[in-house]
């Protein structure tokens, strides 16, 4: 699966290999070990998006850790993708977890996700699916077909013009950030319509 996703987002190979997972992609923290610490950070500047990136990952593991969750698994290479193991769906849904990925796009943090990536299906206790779930990348072009690594994409779009349209804080841990995504698309996986 993460040969799939470096692939898909030009992820070069590098000279080290993991028995696990390919060289294009940096190790993830495994499910039993969640990220619970604050990312390294280099000595050199770090470009504003890998400072966004890491400090909302940072909360983000902290609060998937509470309640024996399972943390997530970044991309502390790129920066290109966050994991959410253990993701606990809304009530309306048969299934009560699943795991739920972000790709970054490359002008994050000015530019929001568009979408997010479920490993569950559309279904829903009343026994019709959710319309916004689809198997594979949907009708918008930045979002790679994942289905055949059991990926699939849910769409869901922050508004980026205009009063109440996405605007990040110049301190990385105020909205908008990856929580004001994460809010939005709890509400749509939520709702009813």
């Amino acid at each position: 699966m993460w040969k799939f996703i470096a692939d898909l987002l030009g992820i070069p190979p590098t000279s080290t290999t993991s028995s696990t997972q390919p060289a294009q992609l940096p190790q993830a923290a495994p499910v039993s070990q969640p990220v619970t610490r604050r990312p390294t950070v280099r000595r050199q500047r770090v470009d504003r998006r890998t400072r966004y990136i890491q400090t909302q990952a940072y909360q983000l593991a902290e609060r998937f850790s509470k309640d024996g969750g399972e943390g997530i698994q970044l991309d502390e290479q790129g920066y290109n993708w966050l994991i959410i193991p253990k993701y606990p769906m809304p009530e309306r849904w048969r299934q009560r977890w699943t795991k739920l990925m972000i790709l970054f796009p490359a002008a994050y943090p000015d530019v929001p996700p568009t979408g997010f990536y479920l490993t569950i299906q559309a279904r829903l206790k009343s026994g019709g699916q959710d319309r916004h779930l689809f198997k594979g990348g949907g009708y918008y072009a930045e979002a790679p077909d994942l289905s055949k690594e059991g990926w699939f994409w849910y769409c869901v779009h922050a508004q980026v013009q205009g009063a109440g349209g996405w605007q990040p804080s110049s301190d990385p841990a105020y909205p908008d950030n990856l929580y004001t995504f994460l809010n939005m698309a709890r509400e749509a996986l939520t709702a009813d319509d």
